[in-house]
Parts: structure tokens; C-alpha cells; sequence
């Protein structure tokens, strides 16, 4: 039993969560805890601990699209032949070896660098032959334990291991347990987790690529594409409210990439994203960083997502020399 080992960054939204990643191994263990979520519940209840959710993550639900998109999201440098012989391997782990896994996320919280970060209290794998009921609930005492002693103690963030995603201003639009999920999936998947950071490259037609990552598909429509771009092409950065003082550059960069010329449809559209008040332009960069959340772990789609800094300025971590545009 572990009480903290490095496993995958966490999300906000899923403080004080369990995740049990079932393993095709341990048929009676799961069945028992998808049958007594509300025992399990009180028997924390009575101890102190109130959970916000119990999710249960089984690869079961995955068919060969999606496992083919989850280990392209572990390593999208992998060509065919090796996404292949990853999909076996993973497939056989599954069948032979897949242990079922327990975490429980404690909080979430924002660190001295005004980054949100996870503390996860502790995981157990059940790696060990035996009484599984007593093995569950061994882990819970000490989720108790170890919840009342930082508590007390007032030690909640001592020390922060996960980095997450920047937050949205109007909080983020998608299930960030469902991404957690995907990421503690692969990493139970046989074989190194790619880090290198692609080039991110656009052909004269504005489609985008990955060049490490030749499987994976970047798609967004022309209004985030182009604001994406205009990010890009500002790497000091650009503060959302000070938005209106680029509305020459966007429509300029959005007639590009669209081809559209109809003033009318443009004018109602620029009106609509340049309000710093408005709903638009967040939605937009919501987009642009669902689409790359959705294809690369986290720690990768960091480097391609707008995030403000301490000065509220939204840019892209990317290296400029990464960056290849149209002349």
C-alpha cells in the first residue's frame, strides 16, 4: 500500500473522489465494490470522511477505437506497427495480470505559484492474494487516518506533486474525472510514457500536425483556429480584457484560415468574441483546450494550451522555434 507514489496528474473537480480502476483479475472484488457504494459510504461517513464521488473506472468500456486514442494519449510518437503490438500487450496485461487499483483525491488547492495542484492521500493496487474485503477496507482506515492526522495537523498541501490544468474563469465544461480516468488507464498500459514535445505545424491550408506525433489529429474550426494562431503569434502573452486591440490581427488571421468574407456573418461574430464581459471568448479557448486535453496526457497538452500567468496575460508555452506557420 502506498501512500503517495507518482501516478497521473489529477484534475480539478475531483477532490475528496475515490478512483477504483478495475482489473479483469479481480471479478469478485469488483463486483463487490460496485454492489456496496453505499456501505463503503457510510463506513467513511461514520469516520469522518464525506466523498464527493465514487467513480469506477473499468478498460472494459474501452473498444479498439478508444484504447487505440488511450495509448496514443500515453505515447503519440508510436507508429502503426507499435500501436499495434502496445494494443496486445495491453489487451494481454488485461486478461492475465490486470489488478484492480484504489486512490482516494483529498484536495485540491492552489499552491504559492497560483497553480492548482492535487494531494492525493494514498493508492493500494490489491496486488496481494487474500481476503479482499479485509483489503478494502484496511485501505479505507487508513484514508481515515491519514484525512483526521493532515486535518489536525493542518499539513493539507504540504507538499504539491500534481500539476493541473489551468483553471477557466467560468469553470471548465467537461468532466475532468473522465480525462483522470484515461490517464491512470495508461498508465497501467506496458511501456515508457512519451514526453517529448512536437512542433506544432501548419500547411498552407492551416491544418494542423503534430510532427513527433504522427496519429494524433488536432482539428478546430476557423474561429479557434484563429484565435489559436493569434496566441501563438503573441508569445509575451494577451491579457483577455485588453482583447478588443486585436480585432484588426484576428479578423485578418480568421479570413485566412476560413476563406469568409461576408461582413455582415463577420461583424456579429468579432462583436461577440472581442466582449472581454462576454461568454465567447472563453468558450473558444474552452474549445481549443478540450481538443488538445482530449488527444495528449496533460503534461504534454500543457505546452500547446493558452494559460494565464501571474500577470492574467493568456499565452502558450511553446517554444517559438516549435512553431511553424504559413509565410
Amino acid at each position: 500500500m502506498n501512500q503517495y507514489t507518482e501516478i497521473s496528474n489529477a484534475y480539478q473537480g475531483c477532490a475528496q473522489s475515490f478512483f477504483f480502476i478495475e482489473g479483469k483479475r479481480d471479478k469478485a472484488l469488483n463486483r463487490y465494490v460496485r454492489a456496496n457504494l453505499k456501505s463503503i459510504g457510510k463506513h467513511l461517513g461514520q469516520r469522518g470522511v464525506h466523498y464527493e464521488a465514487f467513480r469506477i473506472v473499468s478498460p472494459s468500456f474501452f473498444g479498439m477505437k478508444s484504447l487505440k486514442n488511450l495509448i496514443l494519449r500515453q505515447c503519440p510518437t508510436l507508429d502503426k506497427d507499435e500501436l499495434s503490438e502496445r494494443i496486445k500487450v495491453f489487451k494481454s496485461n488485461q486478461r492475465n495480470e490486470g489488478r484492480s487499483r484504489l486512490l482516494y483525491i483529498s484536495r485540491v488547492m492552489r499552491n504559492s505559484e497560483g497553480n492548482c495542484v492535487a494531494d492525493i492521500l494514498c493508492e493500494d493496487n490489491f496486488d496481494k492474494d487474500g481476503d479482499y474485503i479485509t483489503t478494502l477496507y484496511k485501505f479505507l482506515d487508513i484514508v481515515v487516518r491519514l484525512d483526521i492526522a493532515n486535518e489536525t495537523a493542518g499539513t493539507y498541501g504540504a507538499e504539491y506533486k500534481y500539476r493541473l490544468p489551468d483553471e477557466e474563469d467560468d469553470g471548465p465544461s467537461w468532466d475532468n474525472g473522465e480525462y483522470l480516468a484515461c490517464d491512470l488507464l495508461a498508465d497501467s498500459i506496458t511501456g515508457e510514457v512519451c514526453t517529448d514535445v512536437s512542433p506544432i505545424r501548419f500547411d498552407d491550408k492551416f491544418n494542423i500536425s503534430l510532427p513527433l506525433y504522427p496519429q494524433i489529429s488536432i482539428k478546430l474550426d476557423p474561429l479557434p483556429k484563429s484565435l489559436y494562431i493569434l496566441f501563438l503569434l503573441h508569445p509575451e502573452g494577451i491579457r483577455l480584457k485588453d482583447i478588443q486591440d486585436y480585432e484588426g490581427e484576428l479578423r485578418g488571421i480568421y479570413g485566412a484560415v476560413s476563406g469568409r468574407k461576408n461582413p455582415t456573418v463577420l461583424n456579429k461574430m468579432f462583436k461577440a468574441i472581442t466582449d472581454p464581459t462576454g461568454n465567447q471568448l472563453h468558450k473558444n479557448i474552452s474549445i481549443i483546450r478540450r481538443c488538445f486535453l482530449s488527444k495528449l496526457r496533460s503534461d504534454l497538452a500543457t505546452h500547446y494550451i493558452p494559460a494565464h500567468s501571474r500577470a492574467q496575460a493568456h499565452s502558450i508555452p511553446l517554444d517559438l522555434s516549435l512553431v511553424e506557420l504559413p509565410k
